[in-house]
């Protein structure tokens, strides 16, 4: 702000003495200001005088002989501009004139034929609270100039008047690229300017504006930032620029995003496999009961065709329900060491031999390729799934390739990754050159029941199961995707170490029937009680079933030294499966129990320390159901056979 004692010392560049002597009259007449003039007679003599740097303000007549005041202007500007405030003259208005004397740094413009006094004063004034505003901007921005934050002042036109080393270390714009330049069409992309005008309007109203901007650097990257701006006035409350001061908050927006998906996953997780329970135990006596009915009425064609409908439906919806278990409670499997070359020419066969001709499948592995750790058939499901969605993302025709390579993931990457974990992996690649993955699906894409493809085309599951798989595998999965141009997922498995042998898997034995042996059956539901009964007693057993905790304590008291083997549901109100098969183990330390659940909750473990013997998942087949409990009743038998 100018004190009313303060001289302020001016220079008039200007050819005509009558002008002159008008001028001199005219700041002679200012009330706010105390002028002391020098004149100019000439261009070169004006362009010495302005170099100088001794003036608060200088007035340039349009017209000098042979040269304008344009060319003035731009004779500063080559010899690296001044900070003196310049103010142009010229006998008419002319707006090409004014336009160009703006652009080329002019603070002011004024047609002599219209000024006044109070014009000429008002002008003088303001251009040099202007000039001290912007040097109060700079000074106390380079006090921060080696702050963290990036601190910006732009003036009401939007060009950048300041640009500190941490804007530049953010942006990758250099303050030379950016002052003068508007900042908007730099730093923003189009999906930004509703919000920016919002800001302006904002900072205009109320004198300030914080929230978050995404930004892009010079190389394209993207910047998410949280910004404060504030609107910088002059002594007379007119408002002269805006200073920006941004935050990088791009690491912790990724890092929040990532946490929330993470809690997102976990919650359907807890939903699905509630859900998926229930439909188990729903699925349980169909399963079962279609296989008694079969039995029975073994003559009829037209009902075998009808009970074969029904299981082959009942079969599908537990499949369903079984992936949905596998996305909720992790999938179980032999962990051993495996090929990846041979997993991936196995799924380059499947893919080669059943996708259309205009789907070209390639494979990339290198011949030293170290082994990985998992189950082959799970890390073949895994590839399978992701081709069948790069198939279905290119009706067209498009190019699949399948590669490999090892990666080691350190702490900084594996903090940037979801499910990460620094150490050494093989990278598995499925790549396509399809329609990709819009933006907001990304995030969803392995959410179990959430599919881009048309109503009828797709469960949902695949990139659920292929998540689940890889999370139990140790491992974690990375997409990629820009629409139209295709989708990359990575899939990290941990390498094999020297004690992860390689097996092959174990042979099955052909179910026989049994003999009498008395088996308990627990449960709190009536129908699946009722049909397991049926389908054990159909394949030779005899059966006592009991609804609930409490009774079969009651029916061990009472038939203990005759059950055989003991099949009871874990998730059951009063008394639950664990305390049941804790309450059991003690009395009866011979008799093997099945632990059964559909229930997502992963403590399979805990059944087994609890003292059962194996554990059942739901919904089961009457041959699962079968094969389950031969294996616990007849294990040393078979044992023993297989050494003989």
């Amino acid at each position: 702000m100018i004190a009313e004692s303060e001289v302020l010392d001016v220079l008039l560049i200007e050819d005509d003495e009558d002008d002159y002597l008008i001028t001199r009259a005219l700041l002679s007449k200012a009330e706010s200001i105390d002028c002391n003039l020098d004149w100019a007679r000439s261009f070169d003599e004006g362009l010495e005088s302005i170099l100088s740097s001794r003036y608060d303000a200088c007035l340039v007549d349009y017209r000098l002989g042979a040269r304008t005041g344009l060319d003035l202007l731009q004779e500063v500007n080559d010899w690296g501009g001044v900070e003196t405030p310049i103010i142009l003259l010229t006998g008419q208005g002319d707006l090409e004139v004014d336009l160009n004397a703006m652009a080329a740094g002019a603070a002011d413009y004024l047609s002599k034929e219209r000024i006044d006094a109070p014009l000429l004063e008002r002008s003088i004034r303001y251009a040099v609270e202007r000039k001290e505003a912007d040097q109060r901007i700079r000074e106390q921005a380079q006090l921060l100039d080696k702050a963290r934050d990036a601190i910006i002042a732009f003036d009401m036109d939007g060009r950048v008047v300041y640009w500190n080393k941490s804007a530049e270390r953010l942006t990758g714009w250099t303050a030379d690229e950016m002052l003068g330049a508007r900042a908007q069409e730099r730093l923003y992309d189009s999906s930004e300017a509703e919000k920016l005008e919002e800001c302006h309007e904002t900072v205009r109203e109320e004198g300030e504006w914080t929230g978050e901007l995404r930004q892009q650097s010079k190389d394209g990257e993207e910047l998410v930032v949280e910004s404060r701006w504030t609107l910088v006035r002059d002594s007379g409350g007119q408002p002269t620029s805006i200073l920006v001061i941004n935050t990088d908050i791009t690491e912790r927006k990724r890092l929040e995003s990532q946490f929330l998906r993470s809690q997102r996953m976990e919650s359907i997780g807890r939903l699905v496999g509630g859900i998926a329970h229930d439909l188990g135990n729903l699925l349980v006596p169909i399963l079962l009961g279609v296989k008694v009915l079969k039995r029975r009425e073994s003559e009829d064609e037209k009902v075998l065709q009808t009970l074969e409908m029904i299981e082959k439906s009942a079969e599908r919806g537990s499949n369903m329900v079984e992936q949905v278990l596998a996305f909720a409670r992790g999938v179980e499997g032999e962990r051993v060491a495996l090929q990846a070359a041979t997993i991936i020419e196995e799924v380059a066969k499947i893919t080669t031999e059943t996708f259309p001709d205009n789907i070209d499948v390639r494979v990339d592995v290198p011949e030293d390729l170290h082994d990985i750790v998992g189950d082959a058939t799970q890390i073949q499901q895994v590839l399978m799934n992701l081709c069948v969605n790069a198939r279905d993302a290119m009706p067209d025709g498009g190019v699949i390739e399948i590669s490999a390579s090892e990666a080691d993931v350190s702490e900084a990457e594996a903090h940037r990754k979801m499910d990460a974990e620094p150490g050494s992996y093989v990278c598995l690649r499925v790549s396509d050159t399809g329609s990709g993955i819009p933006d907001e699906a990304i995030d969803k894409i392995f959410e179990p029941f959430f599919s881009t493809k048309a109503e009828g085309q797709g469960t949902g599951l695949g990139l659920s199961t292929a998540y689940s798989i890889v999370k139990s595998h140790n491992g974690f999965v990375d997409v990629e995707s820009e629409t139209g141009e295709g989708t990359t997922f990575r899939v990290y498995v941990p390498v094999a170490t020297s004690s992860d042998e390689r097996r092959g898997p174990a042979a099955s034995g052909e179910l026989r029937d049994g003999s009498g042996e008395l088996i308990l059956v627990v449960d709190d539901e009536e129908f699946i009680l009722e049909t397991a009964r049926q389908t054990l007693e159909d394949a030779g057993y005899r059966v006592i079933t009991a609804q609930g905790g409490e009774k079969a304590i009651e029916v061990m008291d009472r038939n203990g030294d005759q059950v055989e083997a003991i099949i009871t549901d874990l998730r059951m109100p009063e008394m639950n499966g664990f305390d049941l098969i804790r309450r059991l183990r003690p009395q009866f330390p011979n008799v093997p129990i099945i632990a059964a659940s559909g229930m997502a909750d992963g403590r399979t473990d805990d059944a087994v320390q609890a003292g059962a013997q194996t554990f059942l998942a739901k919904p089961f087949t009457a041959e699962k159901l079968q094969a389950t409990l031969q294996d616990v009743m007849y294990e040393d038998e078979d044992a023993a056979s297989v050494e003989g």
